[in-house]
């Protein structure tokens, strides 16, 4: 087990000095090298396809700097056995597309950011995400704000399923613990970033939710419409946007499997086109109005409001 340990070391540490890239460079020589991982990565792809995520996520970072993120997110879904379809609302449209918004909404599945760029096709988009993603790639780090959050256990790791925790806890290992103040201090940053990148009159993701289904959603949705609230002009001018989508959580795991079983199953799940859903808009005004500045009442009347929604 000693060999193993030292390549997961090196595993991790290249990923923190060159991303993805960098990891798949370490793991390539380690197939090469070592019978023992190779044989471990060999059992641990059949269960879980760790490789063809690695090689996915190189080529998702490739993608971004050759084509930009709407673009780029179109690239990666069309490399997937897999259909969708966007739904606007009859008012609106233009101004999701157009407009400086905050597009909201609870996290679904790993091709939640995907499936946003490409249905709204805006070459500004940003996104708000947890900060190892920003390590896959120089491309993908210009795309997102980072945001530092507590390693989770394995049973909080994913929302539901085998396959999404063990993701989950496997990327989180990817970074080193960080101090709580230190943390806090890095996440109001990127909330001001962003709020600043929606005041100068483009888009952004958020997915505020919990990992428990049942809980209330993270705060920084509310301490960002509140800083953007207050950024001159902007307050008549932008939106929030609500999404929703219908896809199944597991289903890309299953369908980057080299199991054949997992994949039929996969293909199964996406036997239907993917669901991409947006609601109408909201002037940040109107929420502003009967919310005032406060992050916690801002975030509850989102997360009232979201779960009313009927797409």
């Amino acid at each position: 087990m000693a060999p193993i340990r030292r390549i997961v070391s090196d595993l991790k540490a290249s990923f923190a000095v060159g991303g993805v890239e960098a990891m798949r460079q370490t793991h390539a020589v380690a197939m090469k090298n070592s019978l023992p991982y190779r044989l471990l990565c060999g059992l641990v792809d059949f269960v879980f396809p760790a490789t063809a995520l690695l090689d996915s996520a190189a080529d998702l970072d490739r993608h971004m700097g050759e084509l930009g993120v709407a673009s780029g997110s179109k690239a990666v879904l069309r490399s997937l056995p897999m259909s969708w379809l966007a739904e606007f609302p009859r008012r609106g449209e233009d101004v999701i597309k157009t407009c400086p918004v905050v597009v909201f909404g609870e996290h679904g599945s790993i091709l939640t950011p995907f499936l946003v760029a490409a249905s709204l096709d805006r070459p500004d988009l940003k996104m708000l995400g947890v900060s190892y993603v920003a390590k896959l790639g120089p491309n993908i780090a210009r795309s997102m704000y980072p945001v530092l959050l507590p390693t989770p256990t394995f049973r909080s790791a994913g929302r539901m399923g085998i396959l999404p925790r063990i993701s989950g806890w496997l990327t989180s290992r990817l970074e080193s613990p960080v101090d709580k103040d230190v943390a806090r201090a890095q996440n109001r940053t990127s909330l001001i970033q962003a709020a600043e990148h929606v005041g100068s009159g483009a888009a952004l993701l958020i997915a505020p939710d919990s990992r428990d289904p049942g809980a209330e959603w993270h705060r920084g949705i509310g301490l960002l419409v509140a800083h953007l609230a207050q950024i001159d002009a902007t307050d008549r001018n932008a939106y929030l946007v609500p999404y929703r989508i219908w896809a199944p959580i597991t289903g890309v795991f299953r369908l980057l499997s080299r199991n054949p079983i997992t994949r039929a199953l996969g293909r199964q799940q996406y036997r239907r086109p993917i669901r991409v859903a947006f609601g109408e808009p909201i002037p940040l005004s109107m929420v502003i109005e009967q919310t005032g500045l406060d992050p916690a009442s801002i975030t509850e009347h989102l997360q009232t409001h979201y779960h009313r929604l009927e797409f």
